[in-house]
Order: C-alpha cells, then sequence, then structure tokens
C-alpha cells in the first residue's frame, strides 16, 4: 500500500493499491458524510449547519447504518438517489433504496478537497461486492476515471424525542444546527447533492489493475514532494545556523542579566533597610514630639489647682494619649480651665449682689476679696 500524507506541511490524497479481493466478498470503501463549519453563517444547499461539537457527541451511531443507492435498471448499474418515498411517525422511509454495504466507524479530519483544506466527517465500511458486483466494478471504473462520486448523509431523531431531531434554537430555514439526532445512512448519488463535499473518498481495487497514467502522475507527484522535502531540508539547515547564532547571543544576554539582576537585588536590599531606618527614626521622632508636647501641656497647667484641672480631666486624657494628631490645642485646655473659672467667679458675683443690702460692701470690695483669694494662681479681668 502506497500512504503519503502531510509532507513538508501540505497535505496529499491517499491512495490505496490493493491487489488482494477480500475472501469475504467485502470491499471497503471511505466517505466523506459532510463538511463541519464554524458557525451557522456557513450551511449547506439545505440549510444544515453541522457544528463539530454536536457530530462528534454522535460518532458512535454511524456504526452499522447502510450504505444504499437507487437503482434504475434490472443490470442494477444505473443509479439515481436517496429512493424515498415518504414518512412515517416522523421517520423517512425509502423503500426504493437498496443496501448494497454498511459503515463501521467514523471520524473528523482536515482533508483537501478541489485545492481546499476542509473539515469533514469521514466514515469507512465495506460494500456488498458478492451482491453488486456490476454496481460496484462501475462505480470503481468511474472513480478511477477521475470523476467525483458524490453522496448524501442521512440522519434521523432519537426515539426519546419522538424521532425528531433536535436543532439548536430550534428549527430555521438557513444556519439550523443538529445537536440531537442519530446518523442512520448513506445514499451514494448520481444526482446534484445538498453537501458537495459529501462523496466517495477510497474505494480499493479488486485487481490491483490501476491505470498506469495513474501510477506515473503518482510517482511524479511523489518525485514533487521529495524536492519540496530537500528544499525543506536546505531551509531547516539555514535556520539551524541562524538560530545557533542566536542562542550565543541569548546566552551572552543571559549572563549580564543574571549581574543587572545581582545589583538590583543589592540596590532593593538597600531601599529596603534605608525604609526600614526611616521608619525607626519617624517612630522615635514621634515619640520625641508627643513628649515635648506633653511637657508643654503639664507646663501650662502647672499654675492651676487640681480642682480647677479637675473639669478637663478628660480633654487632658484624650490630648496626651496622642498630642501629634489630636484635635485639641493646649490653649483649648487652658482656654476652658478659664471659663470654668470665669462661670464660677460670676455665680459668685450674683450672689454677693443678692445680699448687699445686709452687708455695706460694695461691688468692688467682693470682687477683690474673690481676686485676693486666687491671686495666688492668677489675675482675671
Amino acid at each position: 500500500m502506497w500512504n503519503m500524507n502531510n509532507i513538508c506541511g501540505n497535505k496529499m490524497r491517499i491512495i490505496e493499491l490493493s491487489s488482494k479481493e477480500s475472501k469475504d466478498g467485502k470491499r471497503k470503501i471511505k466517505v466523506i458524510l459532510h463538511e463541519i463549519y464554524k458557525d451557522d453563517s456557513q450551511y449547506n444547499k439545505n440549510g444544515i449547519t453541522w457544528l463539530e461539537e454536536y457530530c462528534n457527541k454522535n460518532l458512535g451511531s454511524i456504526k452499522g447504518t447502510s450504505i444504499t443507492c437507487e437503482f434504475l435498471n434490472e443490470e442494477r448499474t444505473e443509479i439515481l438517489g436517496h429512493g424515498e418515498t415518504g414518512i412515517e411517525d416522523g421517520v423517512p422511509i425509502f423503500e426504493n433504496a437498496t443496501m448494497i454495504g454498511v459503515l463501521e466507524r467514523g471520524y473528523i479530519d482536515d482533508i483537501e478537497i478541489d485545492g481546499e483544506i476542509k473539515k469533514v466527517c469521514i466514515a469507512e465500511g465495506h460494500l456488498d461486492a458478492m451482491r453488486y458486483k456490476n454496481f460496484i466494478d462501475v462505480l470503481e471504473k468511474r472513480y478511477l476515471g477521475g470523476e467525483v462520486i458524490y453522496g448524501s448523509v442521512e440522519i434521523i431523531g432519537l426515539k426519546e424525542n419522538e424521532n425528531k431531531i433536535r436543532y439548536l434554537e430550534g428549527y430555521k430555514e438557513k444556519g439550523r444546527i443538529p445537536t440531537e439526532f442519530r446518523y442512520s445512512g448513506f445514499a451514494i448519488l448520481n444526482i446534484e447533492p445538498s453537501d458537495d463535499t459529501a462523496r466517495l473518498l477510497e474505494i480499493n481495487n479488486r485487481k490491483g489493475n490501476v491505470a498506469m497514467d495513474d501510477f506515473k502522475k503518482l510517482l511524479e507527484e511523489i518525485k514533487n514532494r521529495i524536492d519540496e522535502t530537500s528544499e525543506c531540508k536546505r531551509k531547516l539547515e539555514e535556520n539551524q545556523k541562524e538560530l545557533d547564532t542566536v542562542n550565543v547571543t541569548k546566552k551572552e544576554l543571559l549572563e549580564k542579566l543574571n549581574v543587572l539582576q545581582g545589583e538590583k537585588d543589592e540596590l532593593l536590599k538597600q531601599v529596603s533597610d534605608s525604609k526600614t531606618k526611616i521608619e525607626n527614626l519617624e517612630k522615635e521622632l514621634k515619640t520625641v514630639k508627643s513628649q515635648g508636647l506633653i511637657s508643654e501641656l503639664e507646663e501650662s497647667l502647672k499654675e492651676f489647682t487640681d480642682e480647677q484641672k479637675e473639669t478637663v480631666q478628660k480633654e487632658i486624657q484624650e490630648f496626651k494619649n496622642d498630642p501629634i494628631n489630636s484635635d485639641l490645642e493646649i490653649d483649648d485646655i487652658v482656654q476652658k480651665i478659664l471659663a470654668e473659672i470665669g462661670k464660677k467667679l460670676f455665680e459668685l458675683k450674683k450672689e454677693n449682689m443678692c445680699e448687699q443690702n445686709s452687708f455695706k460692701y460694695n461691688e468692688n470690695d467682693i470682687l477683690e476679696e474673690v481676686f485676693e483669694t486666687n491671686s495666688k494662681t492668677f489675675s482675671i479681668f
């Protein structure tokens, strides 16, 4: 068997030459069921968009499905379409179709079709060469003559869905995406297909009598691929030399990078140490500043008696807890003490005025007495 694929990055058509006829009368066949699209902006002539995600989920249903065709003559050499005769209980009926083989497995692959790489669903199986020898001989002759043998995939709904095919976002004329379905067959056609990609991909040669012209074409293609391979090898050698030069430069750069990284690490350590020292100094400065403010407060309050300071104990304590961030100023505390003293003096004055009819002291005498009492502390007015 000749099998060349993906030489120097390009895909080739696979050609199989077999000189052995299967003893059980089976002729191996490979077909493309349908193309797989990227999204619902692409669809076949029937409006169906096949997406890889849902096709993958249903590949298992391909095993055991039938390969069919609709014969037009008694010799069973001329064919037409699906052979469909109607639909019963949601299931299409193909009474005019003849089963000529079975599909055994399916998979998804990228393949070149008419010069374009496409993602497709492929199925492999066999044809019944004992019962349909004439038709398979004609099919093989048409295929080896370069003719494209088209086909069409058939699907049905699942029993649990009442044999109805489920579509993503429901049924629509164009871009409908089958999600829950089962592959039910593949029909070989002699009419225009709904999917130009669906076709016969390979059929094993029963006698090994491939035409010499085809074989020469194959050899010429192999030679071209070998030449391309040699050119690829030459380019690879050139690229390797460039790569070696780049690797030397890369090594030198890495060494310099390691040196610079070491210097960077040392600088970062110095910055970290400096930051720690600054933080410690700031703490010490805050402590000293706080102690200075507390000392200043105590100096401002030393002329007042404990009784006079009693009214501002809350403010004094609040200030001492955090002198730097306190909302209170020393003058605020002192002014509050003075205000309380003035208030008491005012109340005392009012009391003395009420008693002046009983006593011969005037206002100045009363105040003089009061100020005398507090003269040791401070002067007011």
